[in-house]
């Protein structure tokens, strides 16, 4: 049985995401995050080889997150008659939500999988995952589009391109700017209509877009 993390990795793991939220990874040093962590260089080496390894950690530890608030939002039954468009709304703003809540983490992580296969494998078992327990959910569902599994698959690939594309390169590469309400409202649109399902936002010409949907706060990854 794999035994839980000590209170000092914990602590190393927590302080080296609240300085890539700040600061970036690049520049940091285990000397940074064991300041911030308040524990010795020393301890820091006991725990992670090098900088990559914590990342590492950290990939893990957010793919882990969102496999299990993936879960718990597609538990058996709770979806039960639900139109397969309003699955879709909420999958596609959940992912774009997160990706972009968490974007400095995520931007090195892309960064970090052109050099190291194990971080796009992190990346690989979370879309796995929700794709098919989004297919399981598709299951007790209405209107479902044909060919779930693929069109679900790609409808998923889209949706993430386009959140990774606004961690990596920003929001006005095309000379329009978008919140991440905007983008998350066009991409739920996008998808929609790929799978031949009426959206169910409004769309807005000018301001700020907000269109709650339900259970986005049930799939966010919770925060360490």
């Amino acid at each position: 049985m794999e035994k839980p993390p000590r209170d000092e990795r914990r602590a190393i793991v927590k302080a080296a995401k609240k300085l890539i939220d700040e600061r970036g990874f690049s520049r940091l040093t285990p000397a940074d995050v064991a300041t911030q962590a308040k524990v010795s260089d020393i301890v820091f080496r006991a725990e992670f080889a090098d900088m990559d390894a914590l990342l590492c950690q950290l990939s893990l530890s957010w793919a882990e997150q969102m496999i299990a608030a993936t879960d718990a939002a597609t538990q058996q039954g709770i979806w039960k008659g639900a139109a397969a468009r309003d699955v879709v709304e909420v999958a596609v703003r959940s992912i774009v939500d997160v990706v972009l809540s968490e974007g400095p983490l995520v931007r090195e992580i892309l960064a970090a999988s052109a050099r190291e296969p194990a971080f796009g494998k992190h990346l690989e078992r979370i879309g796995r995952h929700l794709s098919s327990r989004l297919v399981a959910v598709m299951a007790e569902c209405t209107n479902v589009p044909m060919r779930p599994a693929r069109s679900l698959a790609f409808s998923l690939l889209l949706t993430v391109s386009l959140a990774h594309h606004h961690v990596l390169v920003g929001d006005d590469w095309s000379g329009v700017t978008f919140t991440k309400e905007q983008l998350t409202e066009e991409a739920a649109r996008a998808v929609c209509a790929y799978l031949g399902l009426s959206a169910t936002i409004t769309f807005k010409d000018e301001g700020p877009d907000v269109a709650p949907t339900e259970m986005v706060e049930a799939i966010r990854p919770a925060r360490s």
